[in-house]
């Protein structure tokens, strides 16, 4: 099955059990349980709401949301974030959400993708263009089930980033993060035809051997741009 990317990019910067995996066991260096608005997010978009502990984000058919936590940026790091499939769901092979990481800007950014279908990916956008690092593969490790929740972790340590689903490994590739390290996100994107409802909560980022938060710098708001196109 060949799997695409679709959709533009507009932003600014439970039916089973969370996942019980340990995840990022080293000195906390970022937490986030959204239980009020860190302004850092930017999160002023209509399509995007705190609730409950969680980030629902509403992108509209066909069209991407990019939330960009601005205020640091990370070298080596482990980065986890729990993501909620939506409730319904037409076609279940043409949205996608996930943790982007190493991000520069809003044309500069890695992304690890998953699908209600039960694949992922790992993206990479270099000055506004999408290059396939690891492409769409099927998962068994991906709860495909609407309202199941999936533990996403991005294991960044040098020149190596290693990706985990629920505690198993998907991938481990060879990446480059920016100059004094990047900023970390997520990314939801709907279906072509129906707005879907994606949620994020329990994001934490902890520290590898000798791993620390790198300056902190400012962000602009993110333009409208083509993205990829997802299954």
């Amino acid at each position: 099955m060949r799997l695409t990317l679709s959709a533009g990019i507009a932003a600014l910067g439970l039916l089973t059990a969370t996942p019980s995996f340990a995840c990022g066991t080293g000195k906390v260096l970022f937490s986030d349980d959204f239980k009020q608005v860190d302004a850092s997010w930017g999160f002023d978009s209509p399509d995007v709401q705190v609730e409950e502990g969680k980030v629902k984000v509403k992108p509209q058919p066909d069209i991407s949301n990019l939330l960009v936590y601005k205020a640091i940026l990370f070298n080596d790091a482990d980065y986890c974030l729990t993501v909620r499939v939506p409730n319904k769901l037409s076609d279940n092979d043409n949205t996608m959400a996930g943790p982007i990481f190493w991000a520069k800007d809003y044309d500069n950014y890695y992304m690890f993708m998953v699908t209600p279908s039960g694949f992922a990916e790992i993206t990479r956008k270099v000055n506004g263009k999408w290059i396939d690092v690891v492409e769409w593969k099927q998962s068994a490790d991906i709860k495909r089930a609407t309202g199941s929740q999936n533990l996403l972790e991005v294991k960044m340590d040098g020149g190596t980033v290693s990706t985990f689903i629920n505690g198993q490994p998907f991938a481990s590739v060879k990446g480059q993060a920016p100059d004094g390290g990047g900023q970390i996100g997520m990314r939801a994107q709907s279906e072509k035809d129906q707005t879907d409802t994606w949620k994020f909560s329990q994001l934490q980022v902890t520290a590898l051997d000798n791993a620390k938060p790198a300056d902190v710098t400012p962000s602009t708001p993110a333009p409208a741009t083509v993205a990829p196109k997802a299954p």
